[in-house]
């Protein structure tokens, strides 16, 4: 069936409006003739359109679209295919082939309503089609995955955004929904549409909770729908082509800190809302070319040249060049001259020499931006683009440009997984050496050497946290493994110096030393990683660069997990399409499962319900002494924080007051009670903070003791959102979440679960409530509540002890998934690439192609 493309359709007052595309071949005659045939009917309706003009590229037509609906035999839907006949007598399908123009038919209200009947226009694989019946069968068929708006406006005093919606049809607005993009948190906020159809959405309390970190909000439409379900739609105005940047945003009103709230429209026409300084706003507006054509390191003083071009702008200055902390609460920030050599209105070359000695740095990550006053207001550019050969440069040993510290610390540039240029600033270690990389060198040598030899003995490796421990899944995987004789070449690292070393002193043939030669030539050899962290853990967290790192980011990995996701979001470091994506997925429930599909991007042959290997050992010890575990989770915004103002901290307050609480003491008195406190490892730099003189009070640090050993013989656990408490459930054991800063953490972290509804344990938000708790417990000889012990199910499929033999098999059942190279991450890297991928994101029919070809090598 041949086809014409139909460029726009209203439909109006019961008359349909439209454009279609000229082929001057077949069309001479202002003479168009419209069939609407039913097939369930087997029925033709033809209506003469009239012309209204007519141009070498466009037919403009209108007709009135007026019929008796004629009910189906079995009394359904019916559906009615549009054709068009021009002179050549030959039948036409209208197709649609531009988004705007799908969107606004899709989700428009084009709808035509007699007594009990109604049809609207939808579309069938992009062809026009009208979908008709009683009036409560054929809404069924709609999709309300978006929702069209117009007429936004957003009064920045009051802080009030307001829209008017031009859809669905009869049904029930019941809210609009922000969703922060990162950690998927929701705010609510409850409508009420005035006479003349306008939504006004007052942002200001939002403003005031929001204000200090930066974030981005995508805005929903919840409705409730003909059946009584509610329902969530995306809003945007999404019937209209996408305009430039700079008319996609609308002004920006001030919170109570350094960031502001704008509304703007998506590429793709969505609304969203973002929180950022109004320089980095003032930058999302330009349409910008930046490409970095040289940047070098030597000790202390880097220089560079960037060109710039704004081709919407008439006139632009660059400012200066400014060195900008990356921290989720704190704004440290430096600047520095630059040079601008202008070469015309909208281009310049920026050339800058800055000294980094004096600067006083804080861990971890320091982003490089260009200020630019841009039409009187200033925008922050960050550095990005690199040429190849600067971008090479930069992924060059660390040691070549870096400048070290009196104090120990040393700072490195390193390219982003963005194609941003960026400052790493930590702890020199004593394996960042130039010996080090030396041996690195000839181990990848050797390796390609033999690789004959060293790919035939199938190397598995297996790690934990900082390759500096032995009391997690990993560890007591690789031990059934080695005890039941699985796989010959499973290896585990470890660092000589880990506390949890004399744990493998039975299986020591099978351990590989931390940084050691064989370590880095069996990590280039590995076929397999297996482990409970990400595989950054395997060499160093923070290292961008380097044959090792490479290396590790191509391999195969089986994610034996830390603990069960839902208390804590992690999809930006595990979802599928990033670069700690793994292979096989390990969950312990169907909820689980539905979490990672759902966030993560996961297929169902990627997620293996096993339940945790670390739970094949866990045994009830409590009896005789009661026990409390106090185990506090880190904060992801506290991360690299200085000591003193570590202190200074709500976390630390609380916890030191829970330790030095003189109703603590005697509660632990009065009921004979342990109370055992376990620092993170994360936060283990400030052990000698936290302490206590009752004797009854101890506190360890990571290493000191076994935790697995702490929570057997623990009654009762105080946590706040660390995944141990699905230890002491497993175990049956109470849990008490202590979460006193549940709004904090919500808004920087956020959860799978709802804090309020889904907990399997009492919740506690300040010391007295906490104190309560333990005392009721203490009454109730530690027993598990029966309200939380019938979630169980919901939350743990397996508690037979046979997780790891369940996993083993797994590995074996995926073999031919895990055995094929790891994709081509080096497609990450590439210059060309990142350009295609920017281009596409113009041009709808590009862009769809793009992210199909990008689907097919996250398959790979």
């Amino acid at each position: 069936m041949r086809c014409i493309q139909l460029l726009d359709l209203d439909f109006n007052n019961g008359v349909l409006t439209g454009i279609l595309t000229n082929n001057t071949e077949v069309f001479h005659e202002n003479r168009l003739t419209f069939f609407l045939y039913s097939k369930e009917l087997k029925t033709v309706k033809s209506v003469l359109a009239h012309i209204t003009k007519v141009t070498k590229q466009q037919i403009h037509f209108k007709f009135p679209l007026q019929f008796d609906f004629l009910t189906p035999n079995d009394n359904s839907v019916g559906t009615l295919d549009l054709y068009v006949t021009l002179a050549d007598n030959q039948k036409y399908r209208l197709i649609i082939r531009s988004t705007h123009l799908y969107n606004k038919i899709t989700y428009s209200p084009f709808y035509y309503q007699m007594n009990n009947q109604i049809a609207f226009f939808t579309l069938k694989k992009r062809k026009l089609a009208i979908v008709y019946g009683n009036t409560t069968n054929p809404l069924q068929n709609m999709k309300r995955d978006k929702v069209i708006i117009s007429d936004i406006s957003f009064n920045v005093l009051e802080k009030t955004l307001s829209f008017k919606v031009n859809g669905p049809i009869n049904q029930h607005l019941s809210g609009v929904v922000l969703v922060d993009r990162s950690s998927k948190t929701e705010w609510v906020e409850r409508i009420q549409p005035t006479d003349n159809g306008i939504i006004h959405i007052h942002l200001t309390h939002f403003s005031n909770t929001y204000y200090d970190q930066f974030s981005r909000w995508d805005v929903f439409l919840e409705t409730v729908n003909f059946s009584g379900e509610q329902e969530r739609s995306k809003l945007g105005q999404f019937d209209k082509p996408s305009a430039p940047k700079f008319k996609r945003y609308f002004h920006s009103s001030p919170t109570k800190g350094v960031n502001a709230i704008t509304p703007y429209l998506t590429e793709q026409n969505g609304l969203s809302l973002v929180i950022s300084e109004p320089r980095q706003i003032a930058s999302e507006k330009l349409n910008t070319k930046l490409k970095v054509t040289n940047f070098t390191m030597k000790r202390n003083i880097i220089e560079g040249k960037v060109y710039v071009q704004f081709p919407e702008l008439s006139s632009f200055h660059v400012k200066s060049l400014v060195l900008k902390y990356r921290n989720q609460t704190e704004h440290i920030e430096y600047g520095f001259p630059i040079l601008e050599n202008k070469r015309s209105q909208s281009d310049c070359v920026a050339i800058f020499s800055i000294d980094i000695a004096k600067l006083e740095l804080q861990n971890f990550y320091w982003d490089f931006y260009l200020l630019v006053d841009a039409n009187n207001e200033d925008c922050l550019i960050r550095l990005k683009n690199p040429t190849g050969i600067v971008r090479r440069h930069i992924n060059k040993q660390s040691e070549i440009q870096s400048y070290t510290y009196d104090n120990g610390y040393w700072v490195h540039p390193y390219m982003t997984a963005s194609n941003t240029i960026a400052l790493l600033y930590k702890v020199k270690e004593e394996y960042e050496t130039s010996w080090y990389y030396f041996k690195e060198k000839l181990a990848y040598f050797l390796y390609l050497s033999f690789k004959w030899y060293f790919d035939q003995k199938n190397i598995w490796l297996g790690f934990e946290k900082f390759s500096d421990s032995a009391q997690d899944n990993g560890f007591y995987f690789f031990q059934y493994c080695y005890q039941q004789r699985k796989h010959k070449n499973f290896y585990y690292v470890i660092k000589n110096e880990s506390p949890d070393y004399d744990n493998l002193q039975a299986m020591s043939d099978k351990v590989v030393h931390y940084m050691s030669f064989k370590y880095m030539v069996y990590v280039f050899a590995a076929s397999l990683l297996i482990s409970s962290e990400s595989k950054g853990h395997l060499y160093d967290l923070r290292v961008q660069k380097g044959l090792l790192k490479k290396a590790i980011d191509r391999k195969r990995q089986v994610f034996l997990q830390h603990g069960v996701i839902g208390l804590k979001r992690v999809n930006q470091i595990f979802k599928k399409t990033g670069k700690g994506a793994v292979d096989l997925f390990v969950v312990s429930s169907e909820h689980e499962k539905g979490i990672i599909k759902k966030n993560f991007g996961y297929k169902e042959e990627e997620i293996i319900l096993t339940g945790l290997s670390r739970w094949d050992v866990l045994t009830d010890q409590s009896n005789g002494q009661p026990t409390i575990l106090v185990m506090p989770t880190w904060r992801s915004w506290m991360d690299g924080l200085p000591e003193d103002k570590f202190i200074k901290t709500e976390y630390y307050k609380q916890y030191v007051s829970i330790l030095n609480s003189r109703l603590m003491e005697d509660t632990v008195e009065r009921y004979a009670i342990q109370l055992n406190f376990f620092i993170h490892p994360k936060f283990k730099t400030y052990i000698d903070k936290f302490t206590s003189h009752h004797p009854r009070i101890k506190i360890y640090q990571f290493g000191d003791i076994k935790l697995n050993e702490l929570l057997m013989h623990s009654s009762l656990l105080i946590t706040d959102y660390s995944s141990v408490s699905w230890d002491m459930y497993y175990q049956k054991k109470p849990i008490i979440f202590f979460q006193f800063d549940l709004e904090d953490y919500l808004k920087f972290q956020g959860s799978y679960i709802d804090m309020e509804k889904d907990l399997f344990g009492d919740r506690a938000q300040n010391v007295g409530q906490l104190i309560s708790l333990i005392t009721m417990y203490a009454e109730r000889d530690f027993k598990e509540k029966k309200k939380f012990a019938s979630m169980r199910k919901q939350y743990l499929k397996y508690t037979d002890h046979q997780n790891s033999q369940r996993i083993y098999q797994e590995i074996l059942n995926h073999k031919k998934q895990l055995v094929n190279k790891k994709r081509g991450l080096g497609l990450y890297n590439s210059s060309l690439l990142r350009t295609l991928w920017a281009y596409s994101k113009k041009n709808d029919l590009f862009f769809n192609m793009a992210n199909y070809i990008k689907r097919l090598l996250i398959k790979s």
